[in-house]
Protein backbone atom coordinates (compact mmCIF):
# COMPACT_ATOMS: atom_id res chain seq x y z
CA UNK A 1 0.00 0.00 0.00
CA UNK A 2 1.34 3.35 -0.92
CA UNK A 3 0.69 6.59 0.84
CA UNK A 4 -1.26 9.25 -1.01
CA UNK A 5 0.79 12.17 -2.21
CA UNK A 6 -0.09 15.43 -0.51
CA UNK A 7 -1.14 18.16 -2.84
CA UNK A 8 0.18 21.71 -2.78
CA UNK A 9 -2.63 23.13 -0.65
CA UNK A 10 -2.07 20.53 2.08
CA UNK A 11 1.68 21.32 2.15
CA UNK A 12 0.94 25.05 2.32
CA UNK A 13 -1.47 24.52 5.22
CA UNK A 14 1.09 22.36 7.05
CA UNK A 15 3.84 24.95 6.59
CA UNK A 16 1.49 27.75 7.68
CA UNK A 17 0.52 25.81 10.82
CA UNK A 18 4.19 25.11 11.62
CA UNK A 19 5.06 28.80 11.18
CA UNK A 20 2.09 29.85 13.33
CA UNK A 21 3.11 27.41 16.08
CA UNK A 22 6.71 28.65 15.95
CA UNK A 23 5.62 32.30 16.12
CA UNK A 24 3.17 31.61 18.97
CA UNK A 25 5.85 29.66 20.86
CA UNK A 26 8.37 32.47 20.40
CA UNK A 27 5.85 35.04 21.60
CA UNK A 28 4.95 32.93 24.64
CA UNK A 29 8.63 32.43 25.51
CA UNK A 30 9.33 36.17 25.14
CA UNK A 31 6.30 37.04 27.28
CA UNK A 32 7.51 34.63 29.98
CA UNK A 33 10.96 36.22 29.94
CA UNK A 34 9.40 39.66 30.33
CA UNK A 35 7.36 38.45 33.32
CA UNK A 36 10.50 37.08 34.98
CA UNK A 37 12.35 40.34 34.33
CA UNK A 38 9.45 42.40 35.74
CA UNK A 39 9.42 40.28 38.92
CA UNK A 40 13.19 40.76 39.35
CA UNK A 41 12.85 44.50 38.81
CA UNK A 42 10.08 44.75 41.45
CA UNK A 43 12.28 42.90 43.96
CA UNK A 44 15.20 45.22 43.16
CA UNK A 45 12.91 48.24 43.50
CA UNK A 46 11.80 47.11 46.99
CA UNK A 47 15.41 46.56 48.03
CA UNK A 48 16.44 49.99 46.78
CA UNK A 49 13.45 51.65 48.50
CA UNK A 50 14.58 50.09 51.79
CA UNK A 51 18.12 51.40 51.21
CA UNK A 52 16.79 54.87 50.42
CA UNK A 53 14.67 54.83 53.60
CA UNK A 54 17.68 53.79 55.70
CA UNK A 55 19.87 56.47 54.15
CA UNK A 56 17.12 59.07 54.62
CA UNK A 57 16.96 58.18 58.33
CA UNK A 58 20.77 58.46 58.52
CA UNK A 59 20.58 61.84 56.78
CA UNK A 60 17.98 63.06 59.27
CA UNK A 61 20.20 61.95 62.17
CA UNK A 62 23.20 63.75 60.67
CA UNK A 63 21.19 66.94 60.13
CA UNK A 64 20.00 66.83 63.75
CA UNK A 65 23.56 66.24 64.96
CA UNK A 66 24.83 69.09 62.79
CA UNK A 67 22.22 71.42 64.27
CA UNK A 68 23.19 70.31 67.80
CA UNK A 69 26.90 70.84 67.15
CA UNK A 70 26.14 74.34 65.91
CA UNK A 71 24.16 75.24 69.03
CA UNK A 72 25.36 77.07 72.16
CA UNK A 73 24.33 74.04 74.23
CA UNK A 74 26.94 71.85 72.51
CA UNK A 75 29.64 74.50 72.86
CA UNK A 76 28.99 74.75 76.59
CA UNK A 77 28.94 70.94 76.96
CA UNK A 78 32.24 70.64 75.08
CA UNK A 79 33.86 73.43 77.08
CA UNK A 80 32.89 71.89 80.43
CA UNK A 81 33.34 68.18 79.65
CA UNK A 82 36.20 67.99 77.18
CA UNK A 83 38.15 71.22 77.66
CA UNK A 84 37.50 71.32 81.43
CA UNK A 85 36.64 75.03 81.35
CA UNK A 86 34.53 76.97 83.83
CA UNK A 87 32.51 80.14 83.62
CA UNK A 88 33.80 83.28 85.33
CA UNK A 89 33.14 82.95 89.05
CA UNK A 90 32.91 79.13 88.96
CA UNK A 91 35.59 76.79 90.24
CA UNK A 92 36.62 73.84 88.07
CA UNK A 93 37.09 70.71 90.17
CA UNK A 94 39.62 68.15 88.96
CA UNK A 95 39.54 64.72 90.60
CA UNK A 96 43.01 63.29 91.12
CA UNK A 97 43.81 59.58 91.19
CA UNK A 98 44.22 57.91 94.61
CA UNK A 99 47.82 57.73 95.80
CA UNK A 100 47.31 54.10 96.88
CA UNK A 101 46.88 52.94 93.31
CA UNK A 102 49.97 51.89 91.41
CA UNK A 103 50.94 54.04 88.46
CA UNK A 104 49.90 52.62 85.11
CA UNK A 105 53.46 52.83 83.79
CA UNK A 106 54.90 50.00 85.92
CA UNK A 107 54.87 46.53 84.45
CA UNK A 108 52.94 43.91 86.36
CA UNK A 109 54.62 40.50 86.59
CA UNK A 110 52.66 37.86 84.76
CA UNK A 111 51.66 34.88 86.87
CA UNK A 112 53.17 31.59 85.78
CA UNK A 113 50.97 28.50 85.73
CA UNK A 114 51.60 26.13 88.64
CA UNK A 115 51.81 23.08 86.42
CA UNK A 116 51.37 22.57 82.74
CA UNK A 117 48.89 20.00 81.44
CA UNK A 118 50.59 16.76 80.45
CA UNK A 119 51.03 16.11 76.75
CA UNK A 120 48.93 13.65 74.81
CA UNK A 121 51.71 11.05 74.73
CA UNK A 122 52.30 11.30 78.49
CA UNK A 123 48.60 10.75 79.15
CA UNK A 124 48.48 7.83 76.70
CA UNK A 125 51.53 6.17 78.30
CA UNK A 126 50.02 6.62 81.76
CA UNK A 127 46.73 5.15 80.57
CA UNK A 128 48.40 2.10 79.00
CA UNK A 129 50.74 1.42 81.92
CA UNK A 130 48.07 2.14 84.50
CA UNK A 131 50.02 4.98 86.07
CA UNK A 132 48.20 7.75 87.86
CA UNK A 133 49.16 11.41 87.56
CA UNK A 134 47.50 12.33 90.86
Amino acid sequence: MSLPKPNRSQIAVGVAVAIAVAVAGGLAWGFGQQLILARQMRAEERRLEELVAAEQARHDELVAQSEYVGSDEYVEHWARADARMARPGEVAVVVLADSEEEPAGEAQPTPTPASEAPSFWTELRALILGLSNR
